[in-house]
């Protein structure tokens, strides 16, 4: 028997590598007490334990949508097994990395339809994974229980309110609709381009990288790792963006500016962790004491 996967990482390892110094330890910014940390494990940071850990019931409803369209695929699914879901993301993330690989090593790869579709999996995953957006669907979802009580209203009479932030988020990552709906938006809205870093500042990521996606932001950095990304820019030529950094042949040389904006947005997105090159993390962090007096960006509290 299978020994079961306690630590769950809601941002994959072998991501949190690629912005490792010597591919094995990090940069860690703790935002909770505001350290700058070197030589961090991997495996200490962005998991929790049994995060995607769901019962019979929760699978069955999570998968419900696939049962109806795919019945055949759904009698291969065994919905006893507790770690159905984070087996299937480790899968996934085996397939990415081959992918980001490829990519890093040859701008052209972003560009082969296989490599796109695997993308377009690991990039909606990683949108929708994370702690804080699972807690995020929970304050959302009490707030309404509360407006909905204060009015009399109950909630059977709402949609999907019996839906926890766990059950929705189990939803997106094992769901048809979510999934299509992603891979629609990225390759009907968007042009593609690779991100080059021109300068000595480093691309960074938060806990929470993909948060732009799910937002479907004008202009979204996803860096591969410090020196390259991937910048979904919207088609609308008038759609405001975030970096005035020009493509040539498909390629964008980022200068110091549009790192440090990226690099901002991330910490906009962060729960608890940025990680990254140090100077960089460094240089964010004076910015950001400077600019809020010692307050969060985001200015919302961890979740935990």
């Amino acid at each position: 028997m299978t020994e079961k996967v306690k630590n769950q990482h809601y941002v994959p390892r072998m991501y949190l590598k690629r912005f490792a110094s010597d591919k094995k330890l990090i940069c860690v910014w703790n935002l909770m007490n505001d350290t700058i940390s070197s030589s961090q494990r991997s495996e200490n940071y962005a998991a929790k334990r049994y995060f995607y850990d769901a019962n019979k019931v929760e699978l069955e409803k999570a998968l419900e949508e696939m049962a109806k369209l795919y019945p055949n695929a759904i009698s291969s699914i065994d919905v006893t097994d507790e770690q159905f879901v984070e087996k299937s993301l480790s899968r996934m993330e085996a397939d990415a990395s081959k992918v980001l690989n490829l990519i890093c090593n040859d701008s052209k790869a972003l560009y082969d339809e296989t490599n796109m579709q695997k993308l377009i999996i690991f990039l909606h995953d990683l949108a929708f994974r994370t702690e804080k957006y699972r807690a995020q669907l929970d304050i959302i979802r009490e707030q309404t229980l509360m407006h909905l009580k204060k009015m009399s209203i109950s909630p059977d009479q709402v949609e999907a309110m019996d839906k926890t932030g766990k059950d929705n988020q189990l939803y997106q990552l094992v769901g048809i609709a979510p999934l299509l709906k992603t891979a629609k938006m990225l390759t009907e809205n968007y042009n593609w381009y690779i991100g080059t870093v021109s300068g000595t500042m480093k691309l960074i990521i938060s806990d929470n990288p993909a948060q732009g996606i799910s937002l479907g932001f004008n202009d979204i950095c996803i860096p591969l790792s410090g020196e390259k990304a991937i910048i979904f820019r919207i088609l609308d030529p008038d759609g405001p963006i975030v970096s005035k950094d020009m493509p040539v042949d498909n390629e964008i040389k980022l200068t110091e500016k549009s790192v440090f904006a990226y690099n901002a947005i991330q910490l906009s997105y962060a729960n608890r962790f940025m990680f990254g090159d140090k100077y960089s993390l460094d240089f964010l962090k004076m910015k950001r004491d400077i600019q809020s007096g010692y307050t969060n960006m985001n200015k919302e509290k961890p979740v935990m």
